[in-house]
């Protein structure tokens, strides 16, 4: 007999057709979610599993033994790791932030008459129109086509800043080539975004299954809500981030019956970010001396029991509460301070996954947090560290006027269409 080898083990969810939970009652999973259709995901590992509260008899007896023990409630509880790739997670982190991925923004002359670039400011000029008012913002990644100098096309710049009349100096990253005024053009964003919602919370629900092909049994996790996750950036490496989930139960399925989802789509095949490409800015500069930086949303789901079932009633979400930590080398005061003086400060991250001009990626942007510390320990020979945890807040720009997303978090990947 065959024993499991995790590199037989195949991750593959699905949605269900709704994010209701039925007090009391499961779907029927011929229907909901179905066999059909499905995703395989990439992963690294995957704690999911099914546990159970247990009871043991508190009776004192003559023959002083336990002669009872029950079994209540059932949860599936657990997180999916992976390395951070764009499109991959797309789904999870849709369910993570309660919101939904927004298509991209387009434009062209029509909206802005001409655009000119300035390689020494790092700017794109526009002679008319309203870029943010036409729906672009900052972390957003875009895309030229069409100018007359070809190093300006079909290459990724990430908008950093807008300003001037009517938002028409764009900052962006890497820097354009300089150009004249040019009045032939389209111009669009790339991907979708993706922010934390003030209003109309979407509640999804996922069935996951695990099918060790080996020995041909999987085990369906059903009615999975997503409790957050954890994203990681070290400073040499590839990133990292940890799913949470919480469900309601478990099936099993074997031999013949095995897998439960008949044909899912293979699994994506972009690239993974690593932390030495793209850029990391903090209070709009650019900083080369953080060594490492970890982005946690956390919704802290719960499930409390019931009388008369052994199905949790429903999986609560709380408050989006983005937290995390950074590293640094100590090169100045400026993060001390920031901390000691309660500055809001603005955490940019671009993660790219090759170093062509139009490179996969994505971008994680908080436009508002505070410092909760900044540790320095004096020790050692070498470089000296500061460690400093951070908490993400909503953001109180306007976002009509400014560009700037009103919400704590806010995701670019650029490879979701």
């Amino acid at each position: 007999m065959a024993l499991a080898e995790g590199v037989s083990g195949r991750i593959a969810f699905k949605q269900h057709s709704s994010g209701v939970i039925t007090p009391g009652v499961e779907p029927d999973f011929a229907t909901d979610p179905g066999a059909s259709g499905g995703q395989i995901l990439r992963r690294v590992s995957s704690t999911l599993a099914l546990s159970k509260d247990t009871y043991q008899s508190n009776e004192i007896r003559g023959d002083r033994q336990i002669v009872d023990f029950r079994h209540g409630v059932k949860r599936v509880q657990g997180n999916i790791s992976g390395e951070l790739s764009p499109l991959t997670y797309a789904d999870f982190f849709e369910a993570a932030f309660r919101g939904t991925w927004e298509a991209a923004v387009t434009a062209s002359q029509s909206d802005f008459t001409s655009v000119s670039a300035d390689n020494a400011t790092s700017k794109f000029t526009f002679s008319a129109g309203n870029p943010v008012t036409k729906g672009f913002r900052v972390g957003h990644m875009i895309r030229f086509a069409d100018l007359s100098d070809a190093d300006n096309n079909a290459k990724n710049f990430l908008i950093l800043a807008f300003g001037g009349t009517s938002n028409r100096e764009v900052t962006v990253y890497p820097a354009p080539d300089t150009m004249t005024a040019d009045s032939a053009f389209t111009l669009a964003s790339i991907g979708k975004r993706l922010v934390n919602p003030s209003s109309s919370f979407i509640s999804r629900k996922y069935a996951i299954e695990i099918w060790n092909q080996d020995v041909d049994v999987a085990r369906l996790f059903t009615e999975c809500r997503c409790g957050g996750f954890n994203a990681q950036l070290p400073a040499s490496g590839i990133g990292t981030v940890d799913f949470d989930f919480m469900g309601r139960n478990m099936t099993m399925y074997e031999d013949s019956a095995a897998p439960f989802f008949s044909a899912p789509a293979a699994e994506t095949t972009t690239g993974v970010t690593a932390a030495v490409n793209g850029l990391l800015r903090a209070s709009g500069q650019t900083i080369a001396v953080i060594t490492g930086l970890n982005i946690q949303l956390q919704l802290s789901a719960s499930a409390d029991p019931v009388v008369g079932s052994n199905l949790v009633p429903e999986i609560f979400l709380g408050r989006a509460n983005v937290s995390g930590q950074l590293t640094a080398f100590f090169e100045n005061a400026d993060l001390i301070n920031d901390f000691v003086n309660e500055s809001e400060i603005e955490l940019l991250a671009y993660l790219t996954t090759t170093s062509a001009v139009n490179t996969p990626a994505l971008t994680f942007y908080m436009p508002r947090v505070k410092l909760g510390g900044a540790d320095l320990q004096t020790q050692g020979e070498g470089g000296q560290s500061l460690t400093i945890p951070y908490q993400a807040l909503k953001s109180t720009a306007v976002e009509a006027s400014t560009g700037i997303a009103s919400t704590t978090l806010q995701i670019c990947d650029s490879e979701i269409v």
